[in-house]
């Protein structure tokens, strides 16, 4: 099974709600962030290698939950009214999650205090890590640059709409905390003002009054501030 890759002068067709934007960009940053410290952590040092293992395992919880969410709410829809492209998601995420399994695997064997060679365990893992992180970015580029567009053309706003909401409901809140932590520092500022405010105008004041206290906690101070003012906060 292979991840379709597209050309890259395929075109980007804008869409009024897009599914994908928000969390891609957040597993783009913990994808690009693992490998690099995998790169360059000094692997003599099991502290640093047990870190590397969580590191991977977080990831790799994220990226199945991820998953789960598309097949669960997306993928019922692309097989009634895109079957072609709904193979193709079928095909990636079963290939992408033999993968995942595989990273674990070598996540924690990297990990074991007594290893013979520790160096090149943690070579592998990270040529590994970077191996699968160029064939999730190409199925990220599928899901973005043609399975979005044709999904809002085919089924209209509202409708998309509506299987956003199913995937926000189906998220225990702790869950979506945990989402919420890493999605918000990737995303810019027009993202999270339309994020956030969507919620200050929809959400119980104290669902909204927690979230804005993640924010606070996860973004850098002049990103709160220039928040802020989007949402005519103090």
């Amino acid at each position: 099974m292979t991840i379709t890759e597209l050309p890259l002068t395929a075109a980007l067709a804008p869409v009024t709600h897009d599914l994908y934007r928000d969390i891609h960009k957040a597993i783009r940053v913990e994808l690009f962030s693992v490998t690099t410290t995998a790169a360059s952590l000094d692997p003599s040092e099991p502290e640093a290698r047990a870190a590397l293992a969580g590191h991977v395992e977080d990831i790799a919880a994220l990226l199945v939950e991820h998953a789960e969410h598309e097949d669960g709410a997306i993928q019922p829809v692309l097989e009634r009214e895109l079957p072609g492209l709904a193979a193709q998601v079928e095909s990636d995420h079963a290939s992408l999650e033999c993968r995942i399994a595989s990273l674990r695997d070598e996540a924690a064997d990297a990990a074991r205090p007594a290893i013979g060679d520790p160096g090149f365990a943690v070579h592998r893992l990270h040529l590994d890590l970077a191996a699968f992180t160029s064939k999730y970015l190409a199925h990220q580029d599928l899901e973005e640059r043609v399975i979005m567009p044709a999904l809002e053309e085919s089924v209209g706003v509202q409708a998309v709409v509506g299987i956003h909401q199913a995937i926000v409901g189906s998220i225990p809140p702790d869950a979506m905390a945990r989402s919420l932590a890493i999605m918000l520092p990737a995303m810019n500022i027009d993202g999270r003002a339309e994020l956030l405010g969507g919620m200050q105008a929809g959400a119980p004041a104290e669902v909204f009054d927690g979230v804005w206290g993640l924010a606070g906690s996860v973004l850098a101070p002049e990103d709160r501030v220039a928040l802020a003012r989007r949402l005519d906060l103090p």
